[in-house]
């Protein structure tokens, strides 16, 4: 007998047959950080997201091969290390090629490393919602492509890219005491069930991670868990209820699903022998990262790759996400997704702020707007492969961003004097939050830069001071 209790692992291939191991220390209290090795996707559409407890990889999907875009869904309390495993799969995608569109909902605090370093980062509730809104007129931009070509399936890089849309701290918006109006939340469930029911075909995947997520939130649970199980869940450390619900909502039933301690050490009786002993109970490190993945109805226990914070940020993912250039969408694709993004953010922020009580016939008409805007981005045969009769687009219309490049054309601004030159405040004109976010989108473009002086912008090559 080993004493104190040791963790033990079970695995089962049926009824009769079971391997069971025995450790002195729990296999996954030491782990090392990842490798861009780790973190590359293979061709079966896997990669080593961490390790299980026998030492083997714990392999996630960012997409099937033969089922095109999936569902994943985070669940942690704070600490368990769902965001470090957020920002992992994050860097995954870069390296792997595909497109990461995220928002985070906590305005941007739990994911402050992908500013900058994915296609698009939107920060705040209204910012969520208008990533889905954008992401949204993508899916119905290659829906009309795909239906005027014929495609039925998916072809990763024919001619589009592997899209993945992550919306972290999604509780914020969907929990029943979120500060949010109803009409905001029953249009991000609207949203999130598109996605689920048609971005699979179209090669896009959603990804949505929260404190506590319960499936009747997004609609119909039955369709959350029929996504879910093409995909991943990760169930991080959360109280037993909610380890059992999920559990039980995913009909993961031939394996028990356990509470993660808060340390290493902490269970497997290491109560009852100190206090028998009449000594404190004994901790261990952190289980930050550990949890139980369900992927395919299979279950088991994995910790995320270690990752060591400096300075309140995380160099060693960082530098792994920098070492591949930034995956982007098509310029057609583009243009779509920052208009419906601009017009949906001005929406979003109004029905936050209860400014003017927008009615949703309101929103979809303008959202009609964008939709109608897709046709001007088709483009015929002798531009794009597209069927001939496909409408010629008209002179494209001027974005956001190139409002402000416009601007700086005239030398260095600060950002409150930019806000002002593109019409922030007036009728008609755009947010502040949307001007702060198209400037972070031009400076990781490489369109401008940062000035000598805290708070400027400038273009490349011009004057800087």
């Amino acid at each position: 007998m080993l004493s104190p209790p040791s963790p033990r692992g079970v695995e089962a291939g049926r009824l009769s047959t079971a391997v069971v191991t025995i450790y002195r220390e729990h296999p996954l209290s030491h782990i090392r950080e990842a490798t861009r090795e780790d973190l590359t996707m293979r061709a079966d559409g896997t990669f080593a997201l961490g390790l299980r407890h026998d030492g083997r990889p714990a392999r996630m999907k960012l997409y099937g091969p033969e089922l095109g875009g999936l569902a994943d869904i985070l669940e942690g309390a704070p600490g368990s290390g769902k965001s470090v495993t957020m920002l992992t799969i994050l860097a995954a995608e870069r390296i792997s090629g595909v497109v990461s569109i995220v928002a985070d909902a906590q305005d941007g605090m739990s994911l402050p490393e992908a500013k900058g370093r994915t296609y698009h980062f939107g920060a705040g509730k209204a910012a969520l919602a208008a990533t889905l809104a954008g992401a949204d007129a993508v899916a119905r931009y290659r829906e009309d492509i795909s239906a005027a070509n014929g495609w039925a399936v998916f072809t990763r890089g024919e001619p589009w890219s592997l899209v993945n849309i992550s919306l972290d701290e999604i509780n914020q918006v969907l929990a029943e005491d979120a500060e949010v109006t109803d009409d905001f939340r029953k249009w991000v469930v609207a949203m999130v069930a598109r996605a689920l029911t048609t971005y699979r075909k179209l090669g896009m995947g959603l990804r949505i991670a929260g404190q506590s997520i319960h499936l009747a939130d997004l609609g119909d649970s039955d369709k959350i868990r029929a996504g879910a199980r093409r995909g991943s869940v990760w169930l991080g450390r959360v109280d037993s209820e909610q380890m059992q619900r999920m559990a039980s909502s995913m009909k993961v039933s031939t394996v028990e699903v356990t509470p993660i301690p808060p340390y290493f050490g902490g269970g497997d009786g290491a109560e009852v022998e100190a206090a028998w002993a009449g000594e404190e109970t004994p901790t261990g490190p952190v289980t930050d990262g550990m949890a139980w993945p369900i992927s395919g109805g299979a279950i088991g226990l994995m910790r995320v790759w270690l990752v060591v914070k400096e300075q309140r940020t995380y160099p060693g993912l960082i530098r792994l996400m920098e070492s591949a250039p930034m995956p982007g969408l098509t310029p057609e694709e583009d243009r779509v997704y920052h208009a419906a993004y601009e017009h949906a953010l001005r929406y979003a922020e109004d029905m936050l702020d209860g400014t003017g009580g927008l009615e949703r016939s309101a929103l979809n008409a303008e959202l009609e707007t964008v939709a109608d805007a897709l046709d001007a981005y088709k483009r015929d045969g002798a531009d794009g492969g597209l069927p001939v009769g496909m409408p010629r687009p008209p002179a494209k219309p001027q974005t956001l961003g190139d409002l402000i490049v416009d601007a700086l054309g005239a030398g260095l601004m600060r950002t409150r004097d930019i806000r002002a030159a593109v019409g922030v405040g007036t009728t008609g004109g755009p947010s502040a939050a949307s001007v702060e976010t198209t400037i972070s989108r031009l400076s990781a473009d490489g369109r401008i830069v940062k000035g000598s002086t805290h708070g400027t912008w400038a273009l490349p090559g011009g004057p800087q001071d």
